[in-house]
């Protein structure tokens, strides 16, 4: 093992990291060789210092939600493979009505860190009594498909961002680029159901 891996696996402890693990079992068309190392990301915070970690190292990592929309070399990746599963769903604030009848919401607003998949998204807006209609045909997590789905990137109000330098920031989708961007969470402006 080379010193920079063993850098990264002292940091965070040798159970948090897989050796040589196949990537087919890990992506929807289940195909890919194996990675040499790989990661499970589960906070926003675990997300960052790992990235950060890398960069500064120089060491190649690939990072990646639910797998729905890659396809990985039979060659495998000789690096770190990260597989984000932040999963923090939190309403902001809500928008709304008080009358004789009670409290009317008529629009929240959410934020979802960029590895909960679109699936756990749409039920925590139905349990929470907020539309869900377009969302559901979205296979996914909601970071990978921010910088693809249209749909989604029209509920956005804003984006929180690892840029290229390290630096976090809240960005609007007109600023949004996957060379540049790596999507921590995102919040939406959703409306109640009618």
């Amino acid at each position: 093992m080379d010193n920079k891996s063993k850098l990264i696996i002292d940091s965070f402890g040798k159970d948090r990291f897989k050796f040589n693990e196949p990537l087919k079992d890990y992506t929807a068309f289940g195909v890919g060789g194996s990675a040499r190392l790989f990661f499970i990301a589960f906070t926003e915070r675990e997300l960052v210092s790992i990235i950060n970690m890398c960069r500064q190292l120089k060491l190649p990592y690939f990072l990646f939600g639910t797998g729905s929309k890659i396809m990985i070399s039979d060659l495998g990746f000789n690096g770190l493979v990260i597989k984000n599963r932040t999963k923090n769903i939190q309403t902001v604030s809500v928008k709304g009505k008080v009358t004789k009848f009670g409290i009317g919401v008529e629009e929240a607003v959410v934020e979802v860190e960029s590895g909960v998949s679109i699936k756990r998204w749409i039920e925590y807006l139905d349990s929470q009594g907020l539309e869900t209609l377009g969302f559901e045909n979205i296979p996914g997590s909601i970071g990978g498909n921010l910088f693809l789905n249209r749909f989604l990137q029209n509920h956005t109000k804003s984006i929180k961002v690892l840029d290229l330098k390290s630096k976090l920031e809240r960005i609007n989708v007109s600023a949004l680029s996957l060379k540049r961007h790596i999507i921590l969470s995102a919040v939406f402006r959703i409306k109640a159901k009618k």
